[in-house]
């Protein structure tokens, strides 16, 4: 269990501490320090990104056993946790402006071209940069010709349509639109996204595609004539980038058909997995790339058509690409230990999903037909419950729609499963009484509201709705919004606990909005031996789709189909949700389990 004193010391979530990280490796580059120093932060940087919430680890004293963390960086993370800076962070902000990152981060600014223009044109940020530009003072400088300041003036373009993270579901289905368009007018092959998008990222920075073809400028001239395209970054005989109205690069590589494995798991990284993939493949003197794996003893290369012959050169089982994050996949892959994680077509139903009966765009037939469709065995309707307002279900409603199910009968051939998602109230209790809760064949129970509650009242709150008997899934458990809410604070490891106690399942919802639990969240919880939903939250026939998201973070936490509720048979599911009730229907009433009144949650 995680220690809550140490826990409230931490000022920094993760993702800002691996951004500080970059940044002193960044700086520590632009003042000349070795290779191998400041790439140290750089791996730090990727694992954090990907770690379970840090206090937990900084508490025990194990940050190093995360990997590429050593003794000095652990020291630095768990200072810039707890007090937001570092004193060597701050040393070196004293040296030169943070806005150089800016500059740095501009493709076509190399690190020595960086330098040359703070040293000799005082720039130092972005503005700065702009304004040499449009007075024509780069062309004074030594090795810039005209090509290289367009180059710079692009990037210029470029970094201010990334200065906002791209959500995964805008993203993949411009990828998609992408690939359609070059399948339709070039004869590129094996089309695929790769990069953060093929890993699932919850946001990317940009977009990858490759492909192959043995007419590879032909397919690049298609790609930058595309008519999405507001502006052509990058130009060359095998690879491209344009950027799209709204800010988002695409980036698409081609190269010929027998490189297609070599080049997809190249470009699909993550940077840690690959520096790890190519730390291995030295050790037994083979240099890995792009254009293949060459053995340097005796100068062969080898080439693959798929990934798994590129791992299997180097002695690792195949890697799914979510999981490819630089956190214990390699090791796990060379000693046989990765687990077969779940797939989409593992899953037999799908319990979260609203019609016209709450909020939902389409009637309960329609959706019925739909997941029927979907070739799901069953599935749950699960309006929201009457807390919600005239959007939600009363008692009486929710027994209308029973019958309305059961008048429908198998027409579909699908097994429709009566329940609700129904609101955790803030002190704990449920928005409908046990008798009604009982009445439904699953329940999903989440925090609607109340979100700036104190961490010991949000963790009673969901520990008391865990202790429920009719509460079959905790939905989108810690409430974030990708782009606006990072989450509501409570202990996870004392919810997570009290899941796997008490035989309540946790969510991970596919709406791209939500994507939660989070991955790194989702694998911690694996070690309490949770079970997981993978639902797609779907308000529509068309989000239905949305449980391939949702699959994807299982995937990227290393959940089996097996700690998958609906990757079970209806028989397992009903048994799961009848267990709960058996274990926990005539337990002593507590605070904490009853749901007749408040319990006393701290504020």
């Amino acid at each position: 269990m995680w220690n809550d004193a140490a826990t409230t010391m931490v000022r920094l979530t993760n993702s800002e501490i691996a951004q500080r990280l970059r940044e002193i490796r960044a700086l520590m580059e632009f003042a000349g320090e070795p290779f191998f120093k400041f790439m140290a932060y750089e791996r730090a940087a990727e694992t954090i990104e990907n770690a379970p919430p840090l206090a937990g680890l900084i508490a025990d004293g194990s940050l190093t056993a995360l990997p590429g963390v050593g003794k000095t960086i652990a020291g630095r993370i768990a200072t810039l946790a707890h007090s937001g800076s570092d004193p060597y962070l701050d040393e070196l902000r004293a040296r030169y402006p943070s806005t150089l990152l800016e500059v740095l981060a501009v493709q076509g600014v190399g690190m020595k071209t960086a330098q040359q223009l703070f040293e000799r044109l005082g720039v130092a940020s972005l503005a700065d940069l702009e304004r040499a530009l449009d007075e024509g003072a780069l062309a004074s400088m030594p090795r810039l010709g005209a090509k290289s300041i367009e180059n710079i003036r692009r990037g210029v373009l470029a970094y201010q349509g990334r200065t906002k993270r791209t959500p995964l579901g805008t993203a993949l289905p411009l990828a998609r639109e992408a690939i359609a368009f070059l399948r339709a007018m070039t004869d590129a092959a094996d089309l695929v996204p790769a990069g953060s998008v093929r890993r699932q990222e919850p946001t990317v920075g940009d977009v990858d595609i490759v492909c192959t073809s043995a007419n590879a400028a032909d397919v690049v001239t298609a790609f930058t004539a595309w008519e999405r395209a507001r502006s052509v970054l990058a130009e060359g005989p095998t690879k491209a980038s344009i950027w799209l109205e709204g800010g988002l690069q695409i980036d698409l590589r081609v190269l010929p058909a027998e490189l297609y494995g070599n080049l997809l798991q190249h470009f699909t990284g993550s940077r840690e997995h690959n520096i790890q993939f190519r730390e291995l493949a030295v050790r037994k003197n083979l240099r890995v790339s792009e254009n293949g794996i060459v053995d340097l003893s005796d100068g062969r290369t080898f080439v693959s058509r798929s990934e798994a012959e590129v791992y299997a050169q180097v002695g690792l089982a195949y890697i799914p690409p979510e999981m490819r994050l630089g956190t214990g996949e390699i090791e796990a892959a060379r000693t046989g230990t990765l687990p077969r994680v779940v797939d989409l077509d593992d899953l037999q139903g799908d319990f979260h999903m609203h019609c016209t009966w709450s909020d939902g765009a389409d009637t309960l037939e329609t959706m019925i037909a739909a997941a029927a469709a979907r070739g799901y065995r069953y599935h749950a309707i699960s309006d929201h419950s009457w807390g919600r307002g005239r959007r939600g279900l009363s008692p009486d409603d929710l027994r209308a729609q029973r019958a309305q199910v059961q008048a429908l009968g198998d027409r579909y051939g699908i097994r429709t499963l009566c329940a609700a998602e129904v609101d955790i109230r803030a002190d704990g209790s449920l928005d409908y009484e046990d008798e009604v809760l009982a009445e439904r064949d699953l329940v999903i129970a989440s925090v609607h509201s109340a979100f700036a509650q104190s961490r010991e009242a949000m963790t009673a709150r969901l520990i008391r709705a865990c202790e429920n008997p009719y509460v079959t899934i905790i939905g989108h458990p810690t409430g974030r919004n990708i782009e606006t809410f990072a989450g509501y604070d409570f202990d996870h490891d004392a919810v997570f606990a009290a899941a796997a106690r008490t035989g309540t399942a946790l969510e991970i919802d596919g709406q791209p909005s939500r994507l939660d639990l989070p991955s790194q969240l989702a694998r911690r919880a694996r070690e309490f031996g949770v079970t997981f939903a993978c639902d797609s939250d779907a308000h529509g026939v068309a989000q239905l789709a949305n449980v391939a998201y949702a699959v994807g973070q299982a995937r990227r936490a290393w959940v089996t189909n097996e700690e998958v509720l609906n990757g079970r048979s209806l028989d397992r599911v009903l048994a799961f949700v009848h267990a709960k009730r058996k274990r926990l229907d005539h337990a002593d009433p507590s605070p904490a389990s009853s749901n007749g009144g408040p319990a006393a949650i701290p504020r």
